[in-house]
């Protein structure tokens, strides 16, 4: 007996108008599946050894790296995968996508607070997927007691300092 779910979606309304968040039929027809981990597609994913970075996201600050990596001009340097099911998590996409960058410092990128986002949940996950042989970093807000800075000014200096944390290539 067949039955269908509903699907429950958790995102602000800015991604519902935003033309990158949109997918293809295509991806949604018979014989195709839910991604847990969206991988690198771009330029970076055709030269992985040259790759110095690969940040892992999940949600709408995928959309900010995108676009902060174009602008910086790091496409071939540095790579970007959305992990887009967070639990249980996808150990074995991430090290796949892992393995994939040899050379690339590993990278978790979240617009949340650090004691407020996924980190404390996927820090430990990601290393084990690594087997420790590799370690995450994090490039985010750092950790307050409230979610917003409540301040706009504060909130865009806050957000430029997580990507440039981001695209640092060491």
């Amino acid at each position: 007996m067949s039955f269908r779910k509903p699907l429950i979606i958790m995102t602000p309304k800015s991604l519902l108008r935003l033309p990158e968040a949109r997918s293809s039929f295509d991806e949604m027809v018979e014989g195709t599946s839910f991604q847990r981990v969206l991988p690198e597609s771009g330029v970076a994913a055709s030269n992985p050894e040259s790759v110095k970075n690969l940040i892992f996201c999940s949600g709408r600050v995928y959309y900010n790296l995108i676009k902060e990596r174009e602008i910086k001009g790091l496409t071939e340097q540095v790579a970007i995968a959305t992990i887009e099911q967070i639990s249980p998590f996808p150990y074995d996409m991430v090290t796949e996508e892992a393995n994939k960058y040899p050379n690339a410092r590993i990278i978790w990128a979240q617009e949340e607070h650090k004691n407020m986002g996924a980190w404390s949940y996927v820090q430990p996950r990601i290393h084990t997927a690594l087997q420790r042989e590799r370690l995450c970093s994090f490039a985010g807000r750092g950790a307050q007691a409230s979610t917003a800075a409540g301040n706009k000014s504060l909130h865009l200096l806050e957000l430029q300092n997580l990507l440039d944390t981001a695209f640092t290539i060491e």
